[in-house]
């Protein structure tokens, strides 16, 4: 299967995906083979590409460096998800596997594979951010349900999420200080900046273009570049401006340490409803089990217990049976973690 461009499409043309109308209609459906007909009724819907049977132009295996960057690119990749240590949090054996080989294919584009190039030389943090918010995001698009080449558009929207980066000076970007509100103003371009970029590409539609434009928009309208609120943003940019926030806040930067997996999820839990979409925030926490049930936890007064219930829906406020006090003597005692009403106590450490 391949993507073509509108002004590329030519009669004998074999669709591999159906061709939808203005209202999510079936207009064509896969396995028609286009005619004269079929193309002036694609150009009356304003498609601008469609799939077609046939192997996408790929790298040519005789490319020995272009062959080289791309198996470093995906090494690094399966680095930076093992480092991202999700393991004891998210079911990674169901989806990993997949994520992986929608990457792979990604980085088996010769158009593709330099925008990554670009970004993994930036940086480490960079590249490894933009692999684990893409992992989060994927995550989230699974369990919406997005499948097929939409599910390949998300990931490759969520991957390339900052490839505006690559333009900004790396005296900035690597400053060990903070920024200045002139200098904060410059990293912000990225999001325009890495949508020109992508629009560029033949090979990444508008929707993934979009997750680089909109991925710092928020669901009530205080974000940037142009302040787009609730459906104004496109579905894909909001899952990608969720998966990156968490990978955000999960990850050790220069300028903080990074939060617990708790922690963050009850920020984002707390405010979610004003700066994400609701029901995607309630999909994304009920995937990331903060505490499994059966997970023995240590609390930060050294009790140890085990996770044996949740309070509330969204799995933010473990029920634990201590089993231990801080002096290691055994006891039976029920405690409810609430962060928000009691933010003394907090588990500390899951093994």
């Amino acid at each position: 299967m391949r993507r073509v461009l509108r002004e590329s499409i030519r009669v004998g043309m074999t669709l591999a995906q159906p061709v939808y109308g203005f209202n999510g209609q079936v207009i064509l459906n896969s396995g028609v083979e286009l005619t004269e007909f079929h193309i002036s009724k694609i150009a009356e819907l304003d498609v601008k590409y469609i799939y077609v049977e046939g192997e996408a132009q790929l790298i040519d295996p005789n490319d020995v460096a272009a062959q080289n960057a791309k198996n470093e690119i995906v090494l690094a990749a399966h680095q930076a998800l093992d480092e991202i240590r999700v393991g004891k949090y998210v079911q990674t054996d169901i989806i990993k596997g997949k994520v992986l080989t929608l990457l792979d294919e990604c980085c088996m584009h010769k158009e593709i594979q330099p925008l990554f190039t670009a970004m993994q030389n930036c940086n480490d943090y960079l590249f490894n951010h933009a692999v684990c918010g893409y992992f989060f995001a994927m995550m989230l698009g699974m369990s919406c349900g997005i499948e097929g080449h939409r599910l390949r558009d998300l990931g490759l929207g969520a991957l390339l999420r900052d490839v505006g980066m690559i333009t900004i000076s790396r005296d900035i970007l690597n400053k060990p200080g903070s920024l200045t509100p002139e200098e904060m103003a410059i990293v912000k371009l990225h999001t325009e900046k890495g949508f020109e970029i992508l629009q560029r590409n033949p090979e990444i539609s508008l929707a993934s273009a979009n997750c680089a434009l909109q991925h710092h928009e928020r669901y009530d309208g205080s974000g940037y570049p142009r302040g787009a609120r609730e459906s104004s943003i496109h579905e894909f940019a909001q899952m990608t401006a969720l998966a990156d926030v968490y990978s955000s806040m999960t990850a050790n930067t220069p300028y903080r340490k990074a939060l617990s997996v708790y922690d963050t999820l009850a920020i984002i839990a707390k405010t979610g409803a004003a700066y994400f979409n609701p029901e995607l925030v309630k999909t994304f926490i009920s995937n990331v089990a903060i505490f499994p049930l059966g997970a023995v936890v240590r609390l930060n007064n050294q009790a140890i217990g085990i996770v044996n219930d949740y309070e509330d829906e969204l799995r933010t406020k473990p029920v634990v049976n201590i089993t231990k006090n801080a002096s290691g003597e055994r006891i039976n005692q029920t405690v409810t973690i609430d962060l928000e009403t009691n933010p003394a106590l907090y588990i500390a450490e899951v093994s």
